[in-house]
């Protein structure tokens, strides 16, 4: 004999095993790592963190959330930016990546302002130099920070890291 469905009792199975207010592809999107990144942060609001969040997970990423930057700030970082991407590109091209090229030629495009340059190693503890990552330091409240490599050259403009200045703070576990 066959069962027979019910289709309220499918309706209300189905109901139950999404959530209320979800789809299955919102309840299942971490699994397949298509979440949204609001998804696993803590409101906006001040409330109480999402439940699959380590306790205190904001309080230990706020050294790697930049600072804001000032109007003016801001605005001079951008025009420099606008400079220092192409010429890291051309350093780039020429396989010229190591720190001594990346601060000559930040320190020519940038000054006065403060100008840090660190070896990039490759991850995984290879030893081997990958390029230059370098943090610029514009005014009070904003930097360019990025990386140069053989294969690619970052730009961005941000505020300072409270605990690592203009230099990205290294990665965490």
């Amino acid at each position: 004999m066959v069962p027979t469905r019910n289709p309220a009792l499918v309706a209300l199975a189905v109901a139950l095993l999404t959530g209320c207010g979800q789809t299955a592809d919102d309840l299942f999107s971490n699994l397949n790592g298509t979440g949204s990144q609001a998804s696993t942060e803590a409101p906006a609001s001040g409330g109480a963190p999402h439940p699959d969040m380590p306790p205190n997970h904001a309080d230990n990423q706020r050294a790697r959330q930049p600072g804001e930057m000032s109007p003016g700030d801001e605005g001079r970082a951008r025009r420099l930016a606008a400079e220092v991407e192409p010429a890291l590109g051309e350093l780039s091209r020429h396989g010229r990546t190591d720190p001594a090229d990346v601060r000559t030629t930040l320190t020519r495009l940038a000054a006065p302002y403060r100008v840090t340059v660190d070896v990039l190693s490759r991850g995984s503890g290879a030893g081997q130099d990958a390029g230059s990552s370098y943090g610029v330091g514009i005014g009070e409240t904003a930097c360019i920070t990025g990386a140069v490599t053989e294969d690619r050259v970052w730009v961005e403009v941000d505020g300072p890291y409270p605990e690592t200045g203009c230099m990205p703070p290294a990665p965490a576990h």
